[in-house]
């Protein structure tokens, strides 16, 4: 199919738009995934998918997909047979059947949106220099209406102005109001996508020695003080340190970004938002569970408190999708703050514990696998700043929400193409 790189490209621009410039038809449907669709049936309607002998991975995710049918199937049979109680509090929930063909399709669609990107990057007919640019002008494209999204309801306007339909998510800073959301749902999801687009961003400075992506160094910064999260903020800190010791950019140019990064700093001092994330973390160094401003964190441990006792009941899985209606059967961890799960869709807010709790034993170690084997990869194609970047996706994991993020699986499918040892195909333009 002629179109396919077009379409793709359309997705790569489009992908950060998963909350705002949406169809709201109940949720938020997004252009990439009417798009994606479209290109996924046109892949495999245009005959044999060439992985370029990339074909592990994605083999090994397919795996993955068939194996959650097996948890599936037996925690649909577990939640039905709970009689009224654990259903009848599940408001705004979809029937479990329901819930399971739709958590299921959507996984099913960001493994076939991967193999995607391996395929037409196997075929030449994208190359691995327009990937990275059209991520990117999405990327310029997201940062922009973040900063329209902040002087829109600066000045008291609506966001539904710039086809904001869901809520926005602030954060007060310096006594300032910010609209940290960008247009994704969460600020962390924005400062997730800001942290990838950091890595496609130095990797293409250093291969390509082009202006373009050396000037969208400040830009994604930019867009991540916005978000106001210090992970992300911290993540792109560093990636830019390593790329620096790694030689990238001019003198003069390591110099200003030097500056630029005390300059971060400060602001994330001076704001508050680095005391804010050492506080935080005070729970776990020093146990600090009284401590109001912990709020987030106990409930983040309390939620894996949950998975864990869930995964001990049920080592083989209870189903994609499927930890929320069984959240109210499992006490709290800290028991000073109530959880409110009748009203509250509680999530196990770390993909590891998700993954484990939800696939099962088994699933997990394929998944861990998968990138332990990426990450090997990685390292033997000595692409360092990309395995850098892939590692601080892994880190980020352990305080995420979900991995079922089209986004991120449209990057594995270009860490894929690059990691492939000893091979100078991954560095074509």
């Amino acid at each position: 199919m002629n179109r396919l790189p077009g379409l793709l490209k359309i997705i790569l621009i489009t992908l950060p738009f998963t909350s705002s410039v949406t169809l709201p038809v109940g949720f938020p449907l997004k252009i990439y995934e009417l798009v994606g669709l479209v290109a996924v049936f046109g892949m495999f309607a245009a005959g044999q998918v060439n992985l370029a002998g990339r074909s592990r991975v994605p083999m090994l995710w397919l795996l993955f997909l068939f194996g959650t049918l097996f948890p599936a199937a037996y925690g649909l049979q577990l939640i039905t047979d709970q009689r009224g109680s654990l259903l009848e509090w599940a408001t705004g929930r979809y029937n479990p059947l329901v819930n399971t063909l739709f958590h299921y399709v959507y996984l099913a669609f960001d493994i076939f949106l991967l193999v995607l990107v391996v395929d037409l990057l196997g075929k030449g007919r994208i190359s691995t220099r327009q990937f990275v640019r059209f991520w990117l002008i999405g990327t310029c494209l997201a940062v922009a209406y973040a900063v329209l999204l902040n002087l829109v309801t600066m000045v008291g306007l609506s966001p539904q102005l710039l086809l904001r339909w869901d809520e926005v998510q602030y954060m007060t800073i310096g006594g300032v109001n910010i609209a940290r959301t960008g247009p994704f749902k969460e600020g962390n999801y924005f400062g997730l996508y800001l942290l990838l687009s950091m890595v496609l961003a130095l990797w293409a400075s250093q291969q390509y020695r082009e202006r373009f992506y050396t000037w969208l160094v400040p830009i994604i910064a930019l867009g991540a003080l916005i978000t106001a999260s210090p992970a992300a903020i911290l993540g792109l800190l560093v990636l830019v340190v390593v790329a620096m010791l790694m030689g990238w950019g001019t003198p003069m140019l390591r110099l200003a970004t030097a500056g630029g990064s005390v300059l971060v700093v400060v602001i994330l001092v001076q704001s508050g938002l680095l005391l804010n994330f050492v506080d935080k973390f005070s729970l776990i160094l020093f146990g600090g569970v009284t401590d109001t401003r912990n709020v987030s964190m106990v409930q983040r441990l309390n939620e894996s408190y949950h998975a864990w006792l869930m995964f001990l009941d049920h080592p083989w899985g209870i189903g994609i999708g499927n930890f929320g209606y069984l959240f109210g059967k499992y006490p709290d961890l800290y028991t000073w703050m109530q959880s409110d799960f009748v009203s509250l869709k509680h999530i196990v807010n770390n993909v590891y514990l998700e993954v484990l709790v939800e696939h099962g034993i088994i699933l997990f170690g394929v998944f861990v696998y998968i990138l332990a084997f990426q990450a090997q990869r990685l390292a033997l194609a000595r692409q360092w700043l990309i395995l850098i970047g892939f590692g601080l996706l892994c880190g980020y994991f352990l305080v995420f929400p979900t991995y079922r993020l089209s986004l991120i699986w449209v990057f594995w499918g270009f860490v894929i193409w690059i990691g492939q040892p000893l091979v100078s195909a991954a560095a074509a333009p």
